[in-house]
């Protein structure tokens, strides 16, 4: 014990704190009662204030020949421990060995029956040797055992407690105590160290000890064998504890979206500039999705103290999941889920599915680019850079900027597109504008502009109108109609080029043009690779190439191939682009009901006209034999009506 001292005081302290003294500390001793009562006594404090954990087993020798003290780190709690807890064999399956290991020897006398356990070795480690089994015994002060019975259990080394005698109780055998909380939720037992030869009662005695003081729940019969087997003196052992009730969990409700989604997030780019487009304002939405899912309120569970006593749980408490607007809730009433495509918001304490998203004032730095599945409605103006996407109808009331305008639907902009040269505007309806200047357009619908179409590059699947303005006027660019052009002034007085195209499917001529560049281009690589393969042809006539130059030969005629193949593939797609071009039998027309100035160039379909002086008050048309025919104007068929309608919604 001297040297377990200064082992405490020296070397294997382990000091985290120099005014409280160490928090833990590595103690070598015989059995964990000294270790713990070391521990105790240099830290001045109760058993109950300390844990352990068995670091090194060590080893009992033979006859008290080579014995190893155990290597126990020993811990003081932060709060008061009632006593130490023994569970799935603590002291023992915490314990951590190496892959070769000895078999062992375990022996607990009980009232009436001697028990011993002979545990196999592992790896290399070696066997319990019956004579070393005897000796233990014998200097335990064990007789009267039947030495058939120890020889079995030696030579089986099962693991297992196994019974080699009966015995009787003795005046030295080790007392126990109890100790029941005062919320009788836990026993402890206290086991008093037994005298030479002396044992331990049955588990069946302690438990009717227990039952005598009323504990008749939770009792851990583990612990009281193991408390045995791990000789833990004078420790409170917890050898029964109660159930304590669980309170239900209230219900929860999960949201499939943000809650926060006023909130901006602006993110910062890797060069450290921020970018403002995706701020991941909008909540949007499609049909069918759900929306949130409710986690119902959970039952409680009653808990149970050692001494029977019930104790109540509650239930937890429930949280209604309400429906609002556009949304339903599921047969079993835990999802709610969207019927429509839309913005979904909270208001007035539900959530709602909108059809539309406002944006109150300008697309730009403050809302970021908007992406919305429904319609969108924009009160200011959309910015330069920034975009916006709707699965369904765009309704702008200021102006758009050099922006990306796309909408499945129609798209109306109050004002005016000032594009700079750089917006794109792609609409799946009609377009209504005031005035489109120099921007890129595309639409499946009408195109209908009230003041000017100015050096843009616009494209329509149906028909271009530019009227019902003071000037309504089309200037520069190229306008595209697969029905009709219609405005009342074609060009300006300027003579700037206008290429005004009737007649012809936009997109199908934008798909031959490319397949017509992609064409000339392999024709001109062609030329020079077909030489060098000829080349390399005739050398290789003449015997093998070298080995850098047969390689580059094998690539040569790979490219070749493919060259060929994709040049072959490219002109059937033209051809057949081409008749689908021919073939359209719209009777398409390109009208003013003003003037038509120089610089415009007409064509309807194949037919061609350079307007090289003004025309007044006229409709081109496609005549016979592949010409441009010059007739009076003529109105466009419905014209009036779709005019009234973007008057009368402009007035609104």
């Amino acid at each position: 014990m001297d040297r377990l001292r200064e082992l405490l005081e020296h070397d294997q302290v382990m000091e985290t704190s120099a005014n409280q003294g160490p928090a833990e500390l590595e103690v070598f001793a015989f059995s964990i009662e000294d270790a713990l009562k070391e521990a105790a006594k240099f830290w001045n404090t109760s058993l109950l204030n300390l844990e352990y954990e068995i670091l090194e087993r060590g080893k009992s020798g033979f006859l008290g020949f080579g014995r190893k003290p155990m290597k126990i780190l020993v811990k003081k709690t932060k709060s008061l421990s009632l006593g130490v807890e023994l569970l799935g064999g603590a002291g023992e399956a915490e314990v951590e060995f190496s892959a070769n290991e000895d078999g062992s020897f375990h022996v607990i006398p009980r009232t009436h029956s001697l028990m011993v356990k002979v545990t196999p070795p592992k790896g290399q480690g070696k066997s319990v040797n019956f004579d070393v089994a005897k000796a233990i015994l014998a200097n335990k002060g064990i007789t009267g055992y039947d030495e058939n019975l120890l020889r079995k259990a030696v030579q089986n080394a099962s693991g297992q407690w196994v019974k080699i005698g009966d015995r009787s109780p003795t005046p030295g055998d080790a007392k126990i105590s109890f100790q029941i909380s005062t919320d009788e939720m836990k026993a402890f037992m206290v086991v008093t160290r037994p005298e030479k030869g002396g044992g331990f009662p049955e588990n069946d005695e302690v438990i009717n000890l227990l039952k005598a003081k009323k504990v008749f729940y939770g009792v851990k019969e583990d612990a009281i064998t193991q408390a045995f087997e791990n000789e833990l003196y004078n420790v409170p052992v917890i050898v029964a504890e109660g159930d304590y009730p669980e309170d239900g969990k209230d219900a929860q409700i999960h949201y499939h979206f943000k809650t926060d989604s006023d909130k901006a997030v602006v993110k910062v780019k890797e060069d450290g500039s921020v970018d403002f487009h995706d701020l991941d304002v909008v909540q949007s939405v499609v049909a069918g999705q759900i929306l949130a899912v409710k986690e119902p309120a959970g039952k409680g569970k009653p808990g149970k103290t050692i001494t029977g006593r019930v104790l109540p749980a509650r239930d937890g408490k429930d949280v209604p999941l309400l429906p609002g607007n556009n949304n339903h809730l599921s047969p079993d009433g835990l999802q709610l889920i969207s019927d429509i495509n839309g913005q979904v918001v909270f208001k007035n304490g539900r959530i709602n599915v909108e059809p539309v998203y406002e944006v109150r004032g300008d697309v730009g730095p403050s809302t970021g680019d908007v992406n919305f599945p429904g319609n969108v409605v924009v009160y200011g103006n959309v910015n330069d850079t920034f975009k916006v996407y709707a699965g369904g109808n765009v309704e702008i009331k200021g102006n758009v900027g050099k922006a990306h305008i796309t909408a499945e639907g129609n798209l109306v902009v109050r004002q005016g597109i000032q594009g700079k040269d750089e917006a794109q505007i792609v609409c799946g309806g009609d377009l209504y504008a005031k005035f489109i200047e120099r921007a890129t357009i595309r639409a499946e619908g009408d195109i209908v502009v009230t003041e000017a179409i100015l050096h843009s590059d616009v494209s329509s699947k149906k028909r271009v109108f530019c009227q019902g303005g003071r000037r309504s006027q089309i200037g520069g660019g190229r306008i595209r109609a697969f029905q009709e052009i219609n405005a009342k002034f074609l060009g300006t007085e300027a003579y700037a080029e206008t290429i005004l195209e009737a007649g012809i499917d936009p997109d199908a001529e934008d798909k031959l043009m490319t397949l017509i560049t992609q064409r000339d281009n392999i024709k001109k690589q062609l030329p020079d690779i077909n030489k060098q393969v000829t080349n390399y042809s005739m050398l290789l006539a003449s015997g093998p190439l070298p080995p850098d130059k047969e390689i580059l030969y094998n690539e040569l005629v790979a490219k070749q191939t493919e060259l060929k193949t994709i040049l072959q593939e490219t002109e059937d797609q033209i051809a057949e682009i081409q008749k689908y071009i021919d073939g359209l039998a719209a009777e398409a027309k390109i009208s003013a009901s003003k003037t038509v100035y120089p610089g415009v160039k007409i064509k309807i379909k194949n037919a061609v006209l350079q307007v090289k002086s003004d025309f007044q008050f006229v409709t081109f048309s496609l005549g016979e034999g592949s010409q441009v025919k010059i007739s009076p104007y003529e109105q466009a068929k419905g014209m009036e009506e779709t005019l009234q309608k973007v008057m009368g919604s402009r007035r609104r």
